[in-house]
């Protein structure tokens, strides 16, 4: 392995640290502060590979996440971003593996409309197909990376969730659920 080969997996950690950090947050405008600077060091890290669908996908990505942080309108803004996100995916588009950071770009940015509680769901969903696309692409970094984002929104969901008893008005106890962690 060359030096530059490990320059470039390095940029694809520091992308993966951003996003890892993003789910920590306390709502999702903060988590796309988090997701606008790691998907920047993303564009670099797929830029530098060659990997071009991943690249003008998160140039996409980019701005769409900072239209959503800036705006209230969350849904035109994805319903704008859909024709997009597809041009730009197919614009780089090499092979069929290409189809996984469009349809991850897709789902991350329908949840990014919706609470937090579905914003981690829907990125275990959209980061799965990152991994697959990233081993393809020989971004080894982000493959492992995006492998542990996927695992760490999994515990996030699992510790985050609380089913417990409260009793209703008549004293019966009922289960409520909650996603106070979260």
């Amino acid at each position: 392995m060359d030096l530059w080969f490990i320059f470039i997996q390095v940029i694809g950690i520091l992308a993966w640290l951003m996003l890892g950090l993003s789910y920590y947050r306390k709502d999702t405008d903060r988590i796309l502060v988090f997701q606008i600077i790691g998907t920047l060091l993303y564009c670099l890290h797929y830029g530098l590979l060659g990997a071009w669908s991943g690249l003008f996908i998160c140039a996409c990505e980019t701005i769409f996440d900072f239209g959503y942080y800036k705006t209230d309108k969350d849904k035109y803004i994805y319903i704008a971003s859909v024709p997009i996100r597809i041009i730009g995916g197919l614009f780089g588009f090499q092979s069929l593996i290409d189809i996984l950071p469009i349809t991850a770009s897709l789902t991350d940015g329908y949840t990014l409309t919706k609470k937090k509680k579905v914003v981690v769901i829907g990125a275990v969903i959209s980061y799965t197909m990152w991994v697959i696309y990233d081993i393809f692409v020989m971004s080894y970094s982000g493959a492992i990376t995006d492998g542990l984002i996927v695992l760490s929104n999994l515990s996030i969901l699992l510790f985050g969730y609380n089913i417990f008893n409260k009793n209703d008005k008549s004293g019966n106890a009922v289960k409520k659920t909650s996603f106070e962690k979260i």
